[in-house]
């Protein structure tokens, strides 16, 4: 009696662009965090110039030289992340040591530059609304900027060890966007929080 082989079962589908995706659901829950608090910060604003209080110090007394220069930093390392990855898909590693060694340079300096600007600002949070929402919001941007920063930590290892090539760059492309994502939402607390003086009245 002839013995019956049984193929082997074939290989499971590989899943493509898992953490891709994954970050991009977490951009979307920061995206909704940071414009609740932007929210709670309008309306908290609006409420107590309506009620004839006064909301933020007069824009002269803002450092604000200080903090355009602190997030014009956070700007321009959008770019340099952006030229890591074109540098690992060229597979040019000296140029993604140099992208990534530049990017963190720049992510630190926003770190020094903001700690700067919260001590000239004089404010003490839990002082008065405006002082409890300012910190509130410029700290949970600093975490995400420092949550960005570990992962091109991460990535510049991984690259010294010659881990990424132009087909293997999924982790690269999603740090780089959360990375993205840290610098639009300053721009966004830079607008609401600095630029406009403590933001439109209604």
């Amino acid at each position: 009696m002839t013995a019956v082989l049984e193929l082997p079962a074939p290989p499971l589908p590989e899943r493509r662009n898992v953490m891709l995706v994954g970050t991009m659901l977490v951009i979307v829950a920061g995206v909704t965090l940071f414009g609740g608090l932007l929210a709670a910060y309008f309306s908290a604003r609006n409420a107590t110039v309506h009620a004839g209080g006064t909301w933020a110090p007069e824009a002269g007394t803002l450092p604000n030289a200080a903090l355009a220069i602190t997030y014009s930093a956070l700007f321009l390392s959008s770019f340099t992340a952006q030229w890591a990855v074109s540098a690992i898909k060229a597979n040019e590693r000296r140029q993604a040591y140099v992208a990534v060694g530049v990017t963190l340079m720049l992510g630190a300096a926003f770190i020094n530059g903001l700690s700067f600007c919260w001590g000239q600002l004089h404010l003490v949070a839990g002082a008065d609304n405006y002082a409890s929402y300012v910190y509130a919001i410029s700290a949970v941007h600093l975490f995400v900027v420092v949550a960005a920063m570990l992962l091109f930590v991460v990535m510049g290892f991984r690259v010294f060890g010659g881990q990424f090539h132009a087909r293997n760059a999924e982790f690269v492309a999603s740090a780089t966007a959360f990375w993205h994502f840290a610098v639009v939402a300053g721009i966004a607390v830079w607008w609401c929080l600095w630029f406009l003086a403590g933001g439109p009245t209604s």
